[in-house]
């Protein structure tokens, strides 16, 4: 585990489907001009209102990612209270200690290279017991879309897709396919470079990959994670096409090679587009993401540790994007009565927020508090 803390001097410290009626969130206007220049929390508003930041409190951001949500809290702590951030991704924290070292005057915060799972852990090793709140957004953040490790492929320069988030897959409205697709046929040297890694902690080199999974399991293993974990229906035969490639060709090396041997699995080429309001290879990434990183067991983990850190009346947001991370969440509540949902059904983004924002346009928000 590495800290960065809130010292201005910097550095830091070596330590060692569901389908269920859903409530529309208050607008959030965005700009695309921003939205192209830096990453945009997905219902951030609606986080910190469910949150209900107050000074002198302790909140976690459990997914730091570009820093969105513990810059928003931070601002509302305004020196009093304490902030503690956790990453997966050694890059993002290096990149938000660096950012709120010079942003923020005040020493109210630690950042943590660490998955959320210990969040025990890490409130203790940064000196609390408990908490009064804590935010998780289960996406990805901008600096992992844009790493190369194979969470996205681009089609050209100055479009690409997103593959971490799972959409309704028929009947899409016809201008988000075709700003999705139109650019097929020019794909970008960045895709065709890319590898087909997906871990989250990149410096984790003891980690499965994508690739291991792609050109190593079975035909049958590999349909069982696509429709698990990306509830991807031609999940059967795209695992197919994915065996037939590899006997002709030995290996997959990238997303772009990947993502063709999906879509023509899904089509038998190219004429359908216009019934899908995301590419038909969306879920499997998004499947591969998932497994590669243990995303479900983390998430489970993360929930059974709620009642011993968390403090009462303190409250936990949960920002899916998935129907099986929101299964898991509302399982949670529904088996554990110590702790009450502040809404009775999750809050998702309004049309204008993901217009402005298309990376939110899954997401669901559950809010609870420890009765």
């Amino acid at each position: 585990m590495e800290i960065f803390s809130g010292k201005k001097s910097g550095g830091g410290v070596d330590i060692d489907g569901t389908g269920e009626y859903v409530r529309k969130a208050q607008p959030q206007p965005q700009s695309k001009a921003v939205q192209s220049a830096v990453h945009i929390p997905v219902l951030l508003k609606e986080a910190m209102d469910a949150l209900n930041i107050r000074r002198g409190n302790v909140y976690v951001d459990g997914t730091l990612g570009g820093g969105g949500f513990s810059e928003a809290i931070l601002k509302k702590l305004d020196g009093e209270g304490f902030l503690i951030g956790i990453d997966r991704d050694f890059s993002a924290v290096k990149n938000v200690s660096s950012k709120f070292e010079t942003e923020f005057n005040n020493k109210n915060f630690k950042l943590f290279h660490s998955n959320f799972d210990k969040i025990d852990e890490v409130i203790k090793t940064a000196g609390f017991a408990s908490i009064d709140g804590v935010v998780l957004d289960l996406g990805i953040s901008s600096i992992q879309l844009e790493s190369n490790r194979g969470f996205s492929f681009t089609f050209n320069n100055e479009a690409s897709v997103d593959v971490s988030m799972a959409t309704s897959e028929e009947n899409g409205e016809k201008k988000d396919a075709e700003a999705s697709l139109s650019s097929l046929s020019s794909l970008s040297s960045l895709s065709k470079l890319s590898s087909l890694d997906m871990r989250m902690d990149a410096g984790d080199e003891r980690g499965l990959t994508a690739y291991d999974i792609i050109n190593g399991y079975s035909e049958r293993e590999i349909a069982d994670i696509i429709y698990k974990y990306g509830d991807e229906k031609f999940s059967r035969r795209i695992a197919k096409s994915i065996i037939e490639y590899r006997k002709k060709n030995k290996s997959i090396e990238t997303p772009y090679e990947l993502a063709e041997i999906i879509r023509k699995a899904v089509y038998k080429g190219y004429g359908k587009f216009k019934r899908f309001k995301t590419d038909p290879a969306t879920k499997t990434f998004m499947a591969l993401r998932i497994f590669v990183n243990e995303e479900y067991d983390s998430l489970s983990l993360f929930l059974s540790k709620l009642d011993g850190i968390l403090k009462k009346d303190g409250r936990a947001v949960i920002i899916s994007f998935h129907s099986g991370e929101d299964r898991i969440v509302k399982n949670f509540l529904k088996n554990n009565l110590n702790f009450k949902p502040l809404n009775k059904k999750p809050i998702v983004p309004t049309e204008e927020e993901i217009e402005n924002n298309p990376r939110s346009r899954s997401a669901k928000l559950r809010a609870f508090y420890r009765d």
